[in-house]
């Protein structure tokens, strides 16, 4: 036997599949219990969306990851279901069965790789053309003497998150007048005025540093934070300054002449419509404050036509490649006369409909391999039966 026929066998066998699948129960179940602790974010980049994982508790060992495993597992159902499988008619339904379930893979792979994800939170009478990340960040950077659009330089979120540990990075430009340099990033941090008490985690400006705080285990409530400094290139003059992700105010400097305003914000996406909510309605449990129900009317905007969309649990809106979800209302604590506000959760995702697709293959594919089956179990009955009358 060959090399590529041993190794087309292990990859195509039938053992492999098993211990995938073990493989699978297991990372299941030790990402719900980190789930506890670290919250579903955490939990799913440690287990699903990693090569392998090192597991010290409550039993120590070393896993292939969630990318790993269903990376074998496809290539397994491709040369087990489609590449060793003696081809026949009576075998069509289960290459077809194997077709489906690697296309359902494929558009969880997709969806890592190359999806969005985020929300978009309006109020009455609102609207927006873009989208923000739960867990993202970027810098924004823009001249604030603009009106009307504005051109925005963004840093984007690969550049942030590792500037920890006095690791600093410059960016320049030659459309900008300055050299900006930033460092210090905290997940989760507040500015604080800096006294004898505590150590900073920043520089000092103008009496305020930022504090780090423990990460929350619902990664979309910590407060990013870092340092920015802006060198003049014509004449040096610094500026120094603290980034807060939650800040009503950009930070401004002067520079070049102009003055420009920087923010640590959210990455924002943008939309090929724009949504305007027109009306949101809650309807509670009967005695309690509690929703039972909540849907949302808006308008979907683009190129300077209006229709009306209603958008309610279940009901998501789908177009242009996104997917709108009415997902949560706000504030909690809203008097009877106070405005209330809708957050849609909004999906950029290539293989949306990939699932449909896929399972449509399968009961294909299952009715292929099955239909036949009750047929020949069908005749074989009649023709028993047939039998028994002509003895009788």
């Amino acid at each position: 036997m060959t090399l590529v026929r041993r190794l087309l066998n292990g990859l195509g066998s039938f053992g492999l599949a098993c211990l995938l699948l073990l493989d699978l129960f297991l990372l299941t179940w030790f990402g719900t219990l980190y789930q506890v602790e670290h919250g579903l974010h955490e939990a799913q980049k440690l287990y699903f969306e990693s090569w392998f994982v090192v597991q010290s508790s409550p039993v120590p060992l070393v896993l292939p990851g969630g990318l790993l495993c269903m990376g074998l597992l496809a290539l397994n159902l491709f040369v087990g279901g489609m590449v060793r499988i003696q081809k026949s008619k009576r075998t069509v339904g289960v290459m077809v069965v194997h077709l489906g379930i690697a296309l359902m893979l494929a558009s969880g792979f997709v969806k890592l790789n190359h999806s969005d994800d985020g929300h978009l939170t309006l109020y009455e009478g609102e609207a927006s053309n873009e989208f923000q990340s739960y867990f993202l960040w970027e810098v924004a950077l823009w001249d604030a003497s603009q009106k009307g659009p504005v051109e925005e330089h963004l840093i984007p979120h690969e550049q942030l998150i590792d500037l920890t540990e006095g690791k600093r990075r410059s960016f320049t430009s030659s459309t900008l007048p300055f050299e900006l340099e930033l460092a210090g990033f905290l997940r989760n941090c507040q500015p604080m005025p800096k006294g004898p008490m505590w150590e900073a985690e920043s520089p000092v400006v103008a009496g305020y540093a930022l504090e780090q705080g423990s990460e929350d285990k619902e990664a979309e409530r910590n407060l990013a934070g870092l340092t920015l400094r802006a060198r003049d290139r014509a004449t040096g003059a610094l500026h120094e300054d603290l980034l807060w992700s939650v800040e009503r105010h950009p930070a401004t400097f002067e520079s070049g002449g102009k003055t420009w305003a920087v923010s640590l914000r959210h990455t924002r996406y943008p939309m090929p419509f724009t949504i305007r909510l027109e009306d949101f309605r809650k309807e509670d449990h009967p005695g309690m404050s509690m929703a039972r129900s909540f849907e949302s009317d808006v308008f979907k905007i683009e190129d300077g036509r209006e229709q009306k969309v209603r958008i309610q649990m279940n009901e998501p809106l789908r177009d242009g490649g996104l997917v709108l979800f009415q997902s949560s209302w706000g504030p909690s604590n809203a008097g009877p006369k106070d405005a209330l506000f809708s957050t849609f959760s909004v999906v950029r995702n290539p293989s949306d409909h990939w699932p449909l697709y896929s399972c449509i293959v399968i009961g294909i594919g299952l009715l292929l391999a099955f239909v036949p089956k009750l047929l020949k179990f069908v005749r074989a009955q009649d023709s028993a039966r047939a039998k028994l009358e002509t003895s009788a």
